[in-house]
């Protein structure tokens, strides 16, 4: 679409907007305000003259003859993006969109006798590429329906050969509460906390008055839940998420939302299946 008819749809749009918030909408289009400024004046100029568009006072509205410039303008671009879209390398992918475009160009068509006749006159594709089309799109279906049923099938073996899962969960009452569970059913006497942030790490390691490893703490398991209440305080407000390892899991904070990670069976065990 040419400059001048996107200034006219903008108007159109906008019956009654203004100068300068019309120029604050095309201004991106030009290296600077004062190109853009001396583009829309000439435009507006131009147009005026065509009678496509008026003013009243400071105030910008397109005319029935700028309003059928644009209704033609538009029409045009519908039957050019459908053409393409048909007649491209690979339409199925496009499938979606050419759905679409016909079913607007069929509506349309039933009430504008001038965009059903350009329709006629300009579309590269036949009723009979259509139906080719519909046969790959059934093709494509079935296709997809088979590699589903494998992927479920895949999903099961996986399972069974115990291979790592997720759960994604919110951070409430409810998840400390299961946290804390897991925790204390851990045999070791320590957890091991990593933090993804050094400033994060090193305020947890003196409220606790702990030695980092790396990017780690060790923390007595009894000290757990007052750890936990440090890292839902200060991970929230500024977002720095926080590892907790209890093999076989892996469990992330990162609000607002806590991850368990771990094999199949032993996540299922402990938290459920979803």
């Amino acid at each position: 679409m040419t400059q001048r008819n996107n200034i006219l749809l903008i108007v159109k749009q906008q019956p009654g907007i203004d100068y300068n918030s019309l120029l604050n909408k095309v201004s991106s289009s030009y290296g600077s305000i004062n190109s853009a400024r001396a583009a829309l004046s000439r435009a507006l100029k131009d147009l005026s003259a065509l009678g496509m568009l008026k003013r009243q006072d400071n105030s910008l509205f397109v005319t029935a003859k700028g309003a059928a410039e644009i209704n033609r303008e538009m029409k045009h671009k519908l039957l050019i993006k459908l053409n393409q879209s048909i007649n491209g390398r690979n339409p199925v992918e496009g499938i979606n969109s050419i759905v679409e475009i016909l079913s607007t160009l069929i509506e349309r068509s039933k009430q504008d006798r001038d965009l059903l006749k350009a329709a006629k006159g300009s579309t590269e594709f036949y009723i009979h590429d259509l139906a080719e089309l519909k046969d790959s799109l059934d093709k494509r279906i079935h296709n997809l329906q088979y590699l589903s049923e494998i992927m479920v099938q895949q999903i099961a073996a996986l399972q069974e050969l115990n291979f790592n899962e997720s759960r994604r969960m919110r951070f409430n009452d409810e998840t400390k509460k299961l946290l804390k569970t897991i925790i204390n059913q851990k045999k070791a006497g320590e957890i091991t906390v990593e933090f993804q942030e050094q400033a994060f790490l090193q305020k947890a390691s003196s409220e606790f008055n702990l030695k980092p490893q790396g990017n780690s703490i060790a923390v007595e398991k009894k000290i757990f839940p007052k750890l936990l209440s440090f890292i839902e305080k200060h991970s929230q407000p500024e977002g720095n998420p926080a590892n907790i390892y209890v093999p076989p899991l892996k469990i992330r904070i990162n609000f607002p939302y806590i991850y368990f990670m771990g094999p199949f069976k032993e996540l299922n065990e402990l938290i459920g299946k979803k």
